[in-house]
């Protein structure tokens, strides 16, 4: 394959000159003269070649599937440097000795001596970081290997290298991507500017992508983080210590302008600029985004000459949020003014940038009309380009000025400190019953209750874990939900004092779930947490309150769950609980329930259904599938879902069909009486399956009042622990599908954590 040949160095002098050109989003190409630097780095990337039959083809983003970190291979592009930076100056491509290559991200080290870059060299390679000397022959080192995909790197403090990585680590091997299915998930990563993999190190799991790491003014990883679980499913900012421990959220957690917050970089401590956009097809553009997650209400934290060291200088609560080019969508439709990518920071403040005109979105790949980026200066005065350089049948991204800058402090390594990499997490709260959240609680003792109020009645914390298709092969979705794979590595007690303790394996993605009596939960919390080895990662309380009196903080008065000491949740993959539908719902139907609902004589609903029409938004072609009211057998039913059909027991899809109907179903219709929502993934308590068979607590209390539980009353007696093998799976999600039952294998070619 070539790559076509249509360089027109001309369109820079038509594009600053012609009044045509000009109204059609060039924006003001005058080309600047000065960016106070003498050199830049930059990327080029291709997009379109010709095959050997001459046909032309055009990948901007891999045929449509890739979303945010898209390894996106198309020969033929080169690190270069610009000297002068400016449409007339020299480029210099370092790589010409490797003509087949792609590249994807850049950083120059704070002495400006080096680049550090990753780079597929040909179609039979894998992406790896490299770096190359600015001076003399320019010597490249490749510093990565391996079977797996390096990207993203950025120099950090202390000679290190930090980068994403989809890298085989822990015993659900390679994370898949829960919401497309369809590759691996990135991860951080790290090694040392001289050691290259002699000194690799991984980061927690995130259970999504993790992307577009980014240096902090303290020295830390920023990064952006795909969210996905359940509902949530969205881009937001966090930041890890160099050794992977104390994440922290920056941004995007309560509020943000955009789906997606991406390609950051600071621009002022804790101050940054980014891309607002979709999460995808967009290929990674958007509008240039202002962040400001300073906490205003610390005055060591905004004074920039005082010793920060012991202040959390971040609010992720009230960040705010300046769209500085509010006429480009931040959304994934046609923009009228095109979109921008890959910000940076010349040294005296101004925006240097990636900006391509018209619609950029995937649907290039169809019209075989590229998106054209090129290298801008973006005034912030006058929302307009001044172009530095472009060509019209490449990318330029990822710009970066080549000068000196000020380099972090080096955080200490606590993992390098305790020196073993088996130790649990320990998480807890000091008080579960404290937080900020003005959510409510309805169901069972219920009524709007006051959350504060409601999580007074927690008796435990569910620790769960989180997992995706790696878990289940052959599985593109868990079931009727939009919720992932889910196993519980167990509940630990809530004292009396509101304290839980819990040691738990590290490395894997966890979200936890205040838990009554019943065994119902209260609330789910919507966030994947994680640890490093021996990390210790409690928090004040549930989304606790962070100021005012009487705030509880770690390390105050010893609580009753570190008198007492952490429960031990670690237990190995295969004896994690796990609710498979087949293998342990449906016994219970078949034994307990189906003598009464199983569309026979005596089933009160016999007969009853209600059909559901689709009409599909592409295509226009609708099609209906009928769902019993209520039938608790298991012969296989077809419905669709989040746009796929799938066959599921008829028991599963009478009962969470209903819910289901209002997330990922597009536009529908509904023939009949609508079944109430039987069964509700993540909220037990609100499923009118759970409140008809009631539950009783250990003090023979019932959760919705006092009276017979069905199905005592038809001659047939759930226990306890069945009905809560009911409630359990609801709460975790609605899943059809987990590990257990499936063909899944724990990884056993672990280089970091202990086989739990």
């Amino acid at each position: 394959m070539n790559r076509i040949p249509r360089h027109t160095a001309l369109a820079l002098v038509l594009c600053a000159t012609s009044p045509a050109i000009m109204a059609s989003g060039c924006n003001d190409s005058t080309p600047t003269n000065d960016l106070g630097v003498s050199s830049i780095a930059f990327l080029k990337r291709a997009h379109t070649v010709v095959g050997e039959n001459g046909a032309t083809t055009v990948n901007v983003a891999d045929g449509n599937n890739q979303v945010l970190d898209y390894q996106r291979y198309v020969p033929g592009g080169s690190l270069n440097i610009l000297t002068p930076p400016r449409p007339d100056g020299e480029v210099k491509n370092l790589t010409k000795d490797f003509p087949q290559a792609d590249f994807n991200g850049l950083d120059v080290s704070f002495d400006a001596t080096q680049i550090v870059f990753s780079m597929k060299k040909d179609g039979n390679d894998h992406y790896h970081i490299y770096t190359v000397q600015l001076s003399g022959s320019y010597e490249i080192h490749q510093l990565t290997a391996g079977d797996y995909d390096d990207i993203n790197p950025i120099y950090m403090p202390g000679d290190r290298i930090a980068f994403v990585t989809n890298q085989m680590y822990t015993e659900m091997g390679t994370r898949a991507d829960e919401y497309e299915h369809s590759r691996q998930a990135t991860q951080l990563a790290t090694i040392t500017r001289l050691g290259g993999d002699a000194d690799r190190r991984l980061g927690a799991q995130n259970l999504s992508h993790t992307v577009a790491p980014f240096l902090t003014s303290e020295g830390r990883i920023g990064y952006s983080r795909w969210e996905h679980l359940g509902p949530v499913n969205d881009v937001k900012l966090f930041a890890a210590a160099p050794d992977g421990t104390d994440i922290r959220a920056i941004a995007g957690q309560h509020s943000k302008p955009a789906t997606a917050l991406f390609s950051v970089t600071e621009m002022e401590p804790n101050v940054m600029i980014g891309i607002a956009t979709a999460r995808n097809r967009t290929i990674h553009a958007g509008a240039l985004l202002r962040i400001d997650a300073r906490n205003t209400k610390d005055p060591v934290c905004m004074d920039a000459k005082a010793n920060h060291t012991g202040h959390i200088c971040t609010d992720e609560e009230n960040v705010k949020y300046e769209n500085l080019t509010p006429d480009v969508p931040t959304g994934n439709g046609p923009s009228p003014v095109g979109r921008y990518r890959t910000p940076s920071m010349l040294p005296d403040g101004r925006i240097i940038v990636s900006y391509a005109e018209g619609p950029v979105n995937d649907l290039s790949e169809q019209s075989v009309t590229p998106p054209d980026f090129g290298i801008y200066v973006f005034d912030t005065k006058t929302q307009k380009n001044q172009l530095v350089y472009n060509t019209r049948d490449m990318w330029e991204v990822n710009a970066r000025a080549i000068a000196p800058r000020k380099e972090p402090p080096v955080i200490a390594d606590k993992l390098a400190q305790n020196g073993d990499t088996t130790l649990p997490v320990r998480m807890g709260s000091v008080n579960v019953r404290q937080t900020s959240l003005t959510d409510t609680v309805t169901g069972a003792q219920f009524k709007n209750t006051p959350l504060k109020d409601a999580l007074a009645q927690a008796t435990s914390v569910r620790v769960i874990e989180g997992f995706s298709s790696e878990g289940a092969p052959g599985v593109t979705m868990f079931g009727l939900t939009m919720d992932e794979g889910a196993a519980v590595l167990g509940e630990a007690t809530v004292y009396p004092d509101g304290s839980w303790l819990a040691d738990v394996p590290p490395y894997i993605p966890i979200h936890l779930q205040p838990v009554d009596k019943w065994g119902l939960s209260i609330r789910n919390q919507r966030l994947w947490i994680q640890g490093m080895p021996g990390e210790d990662r409690r928090c004040v309380g549930c989304h606790e309150e962070r100021t005012g009196q009487g705030v509880s903080t770690l390390g105050q008065n010893p609580t009753r769950a570190e008198q007492t000491g952490p429960q031990k949740l670690i237990v190995p993959v295969a004896d994690r609980a796990e609710y498979p539908w087949m293998q342990k719902v449906q016994p219970i139907l078949d034994a307990k329930c189906v003598q009464c609902h199983d569309g026979g004589a005596k089933d009160p609903f016999a007969g009853k259904t209600y059909t559901v029409t689709r009409t599909d938004p592409a295509s226009g072609v609708a099609t209906s599938y009928t769902v019993p009211y209520l039938k608790l057998t298991s012969e296989p039913v077809t419905v669709v879902y989040d746009r796929r059909a799938a066959s599921y027991a008829v028991s599963y899809v009478s009962l969470f069909y209903p819910a289901a109907m209002e997330m990922g179903m597009g536009k529908t219709t509904v023939t009949g009486e609508m079944a109430p929502k039987w069964a509700v993934p993540t909220d037990a308590r609100g499923s009118k399956l759970i409140e008809k068979i009631n539950v009783k607590a250990a003090d023979g209390t019932f959760a919705y009042g006092q009276g017979a539980q069905h199905p005592e009353d038809k001659g047939v007696t759930l226990t306890d622990e069945e009905r809560q093998t009911l409630i359990r799976p609801i709460d975790l999600g609605g899943q059809y599908y987990a590990r257990q039952g499936s063909t899944f294998k724990p990884n056993d070619k672990d280089p970091v954590a202990k086989k739990y």
